[in-house]
């Protein structure tokens, strides 16, 4: 556990003026001394490697305007911001929370006038300082959404904790009570369990601040339930032949619940992504030209295809923590060509499709390229079936913004990167999370119908008929499929046409996948102040408390319980 230290030649001289421009009393007296002598430090311990960053890093990089004044941003200002031109964005900051009132933009403001000093290895926090208040404070900040003062560190002990421990969790010991609960940790228990192999002596201190855990009281018996009991009651919806629960959106497009139900991830028509709390129905995070998005099977990542910016195709994947938004990797994968589709899809991986008919196969957890499978043409979607991949193609006429010509549905192995079979016809899908089953819809002259297949035999177990068309209509609109996570209900969404009084209303039937039975038919209604205007659905989510939400074009995302 020896510790080795690397001073590099200080910098202080030659950047002066640059700091001064951002802070005109120049750097406070204890980091003007320290960087005096050093441009930060390296420090070696344990087979690991610490930075304590040099003065061009602090201000955010040598590139022209890196060093600059702060500037308070108000509410009108948000919309307007560069954001990723900004320095440190991503690390302390992003564009992706709610910033609308005083007690939002506050925060932000800390965070975006903080200076870095180091960042920590394998977890989303840095350690950064404000220069701004009126004493220099160092803090922690976590995901990119919250700062925490270290209470009682100046910077001298800062750098000389440092020299020590590197960015081990030793700051633990100058959080307070208010960061503890925020963090949901214990403290004590954080810091001894990063020490548990280090004599005690050399970390006394650090242990000293923190205040002893009262001994737990006498152990109440308490009566356990059998594991094979339902899991806690959430907060329910109106039941499907009720009015729905409306979660106020715009014109939301596509919708997935992670697998424990409790956040449902949307996509709307006006590119932008959002992450909502089903149990407590309030959005976690917001995010601006998305493309396209996927929930990983375990519900942890959102995969985004963006643009660069608005009316652009997208040209990179972002993969985003499901509970905050932020990034998991530095760099996006860019992989040369603009970007149409995704999926993520079991084994930890996620398919993207492009314009050049190729799939790319990429691991979740470090978008290393897995595999490609070329000439794939017309992909308009893509989805999970188990580890396999299912892929409706069909031509797109860009003039009328029409589909065009034959439709099929297609399926991968991603392993050898082999088409198993296709279904001439299809043009919706939906596949079990185990992918045992593929429903697969089919649009006829006069009406909708659905097979659901067994994947492994290829056997059709169903056939459920649909209603009928409107003549003149784009048939495949409002036409989509989603299975319950168990694979026991499929829900059918499609707009039918009633011959006698001429009008177009659209639907949502439930049925039992397993008997290929009707259990409930639901009227999704009109716009009441526009009687021509269907509301129709355009995307379907089943969750595993029984939950459907369709997200109804322009009227808002529908809960019900079912």
């Amino acid at each position: 556990m020896e510790r080795r230290l690397k001073s590099p030649p200080s910098k202080l001289a030659k950047l002066k003026p640059a700091i001064a421009a951002v802070l005109p009393g120049g750097l406070p007296r204890d980091v003007a001394r320290f960087y005096a002598k050093s441009d930060g430090l390296k420090l070696s311990w344990n087979g690991e490697e610490a930075v304590l960053v040099g003065l061009a890093e602090m201000f955010g990089g040598l590139k022209r305007g890196a060093f600059r004044e702060h500037r308070v941003v108000k509410k009108a200002d948000v919309d307007e911001l560069e954001w990723t031109d900004l320095p440190f964005y991503e690390q302390f900051f992003n564009e992706h929370g709610d910033y609308f009132d005083k007690k939002s933009l506050d925060p932000l403001n800390l965070r975006m006038r903080l200076k870095l000093l180091a960042s920590v290895a394998g977890e989303s926090n840095e350690l950064a300082i404000d220069y701004f208040a009126e004493e220099p404070t160092i803090y922690l900040v976590h995901r990119a959404e919250a700062a925490y003062p270290l209470k009682g560190l100046s910077f001298a002990d800062f750098v000389a904790w440092f020299s020590k421990f590197g960015t081990w969790r030793w700051y633990f010991a100058f959080l307070d009570k208010k960061a503890e609960a925020s963090l949901n940790i214990d403290l004590r228990a954080e810091l001894e369990r990063a020490f548990e192999d280090v004599p005690a002596e050399e970390w006394a201190p650090l242990l000293a601040r923190l205040p002893k855990k009262k001994a737990p009281g006498p152990v109440r018996p308490q009566v356990l339930a059998a594991t094979s009991d339902p899991p806690a009651v959430r907060p329910s919806f109106p039941p499907l032949k009720q009015p729905p629960a409306v979660l106020d959106e715009e014109y939301p497009r596509r919708v997935a619940f992670s697998p424990d139900g409790q956040r449902l991830a949307v996509w709307g028509a006006n590119y932008e992504l959002f992450v909502y709390d089903v149990g407590r129905r309030e959005r976690l995070w917001k995010q601006k030209h998305a493309a396209a998005m996927d929930l990983s099977v375990d519900g942890q990542t959102v995969a985004v295809l963006e643009q660069s910016r608005a009316n652009e195709p997208a040209d990179r994947l972002v993969l985003r923590a499901c509970a905050t938004g932020k990034p998991l990797q530095r760099e996006r994968w860019r992989p040369g060509h603009a970007l149409t589709t995704l999926a993520c899809v079991g084994g930890g991986r996620v398919v993207v499709a492009d314009t050049a008919d190729t799939l790319h196969v990429l691991d979740l957890a470090t978008q290393r390229t897995l595999k490609t499978v070329p000439r794939v043409k017309q992909v308009r979607r893509l989805g999970a079936a188990g580890d396999r991949l299912l892929a409706h193609v069909q031509a797109y006429d860009a003039g009328t913004m029409m589909l065009t010509g034959p439709s099929a549905v297609k399926l991968f192995d991603l392993e050898t990167g082999a088409l198993v079979t296709t279904w001439a016809g299809a043009s919706v899908f939906a596949a079990s999370a185990d992918g045992a089953l593929v429903a697969l819809g089919s649009i006829g002259k006069r009406a909708v119908g659905v097979r659901i297949v067994e994947l492994e035999s290829g056997r059709v177990l169903h056939e459920l008929q649909g209603g009928a068309i409107h003549p003149d209509e784009t048939p495949d609109a409002g036409f989509h499929l989603a299975f319950s996570p168990d694979g026991a209900r499929l829900v059918v969404s499609e707009r039918v046409y009633d011959a006698a009084s001429k009008t177009v209303t659209s639907t949502v039937s439930l049925y039992d996948a397993k008997q290929g039975t009707l259990l409930e038919r639901v009227d999704l209604g009109r716009n009441p102040e526009r009687p021509r205007i269907t509301i129709d659905a355009e995307g379907l989510a089943l969750s595993v408390d029984g939950v459907l939400c369709v997200a109804a074009d322009a009227y808002g995302l529908r809960l019900w319980q079912v």
